[in-house]
């Protein structure tokens, strides 16, 4: 009697356990993001000479307290992104500051597997600049520099607040890129 239950639990057990498919690794999968809608309002200050449009889903903040008060960052904290954007009122050359920040964007050549160079005009707004796209494993994976060519700067970094990791980013530094160039687009000097 015991053998003849130890048989059948064995029999139940094999037949269960047969599976006529073979076992397949799964395929690779990606994390879902879902990104928000974009929709974007102004920034104004009296303080600031300047305005410029962010989305909705992001927040200007000053970061550092020893910054002036026209040097905050732009938040994404869905993100966990930020572009420090610093202000800057120039007394001497303006080429001076534009070559430092340039050199600044190509200290990550190193890492970057591209560089992408751009110039930005608009006469009617008197905004003059340079917008940096840099591809690959890099702290920052773009950059601007805005100037009304007289006396004011305007420089932003977009960063991350984890380990650079170009491919697994690449959804989010895209999606972020396009707010960081409407930045750039809707952004006025004010007298």
């Amino acid at each position: 009697m015991k053998l003849l239950k130890v048989s059948l639990i064995i029999l139940i057990a094999s037949l269960t356990s047969c599976n006529s498919e073979e076992p397949h690794p799964k395929p690779k999968s990606y994390l879902r993001i879902d990104l928000p809608k974009k929709e974007y309002y102004s920034i104004n200050s009296t303080t600031c000479p300047f305005s410029f449009d962010i989305p909705h889903y992001a927040s200007w903040q000053k970061r550092f307290k020893n910054n002036n008060d026209c040097s905050k960052a732009v938040i994404f904290p869905q993100f966990k992104a930020e572009i420090l954007c610093d202000y800057i009122n120039v007394d001497n050359d303006i080429s001076e500051i534009s070559e430092v920040f340039r050199n600044k964007m190509y200290d990550h050549s190193f890492k970057s597997t591209a560089i992408i160079e751009r110039s930005w005009f608009n006469d009617s707004s008197h905004v003059y600049g340079i917008t940096y796209e840099v591809k690959g494993n890099t702290a920052c994976n773009y950059g601007f520099f805005l100037t009304d060519s007289i006396n004011h700067v305007f420089v932003g970094q977009l960063l991350f607040q984890s380990k650079p990791n170009y491919d697994s980013l690449s959804p989010m530094i895209k999606f972020i890129i396009e707010d960081a160039e409407n930045l750039v687009e809707s952004f006025n000097w004010i007298n």
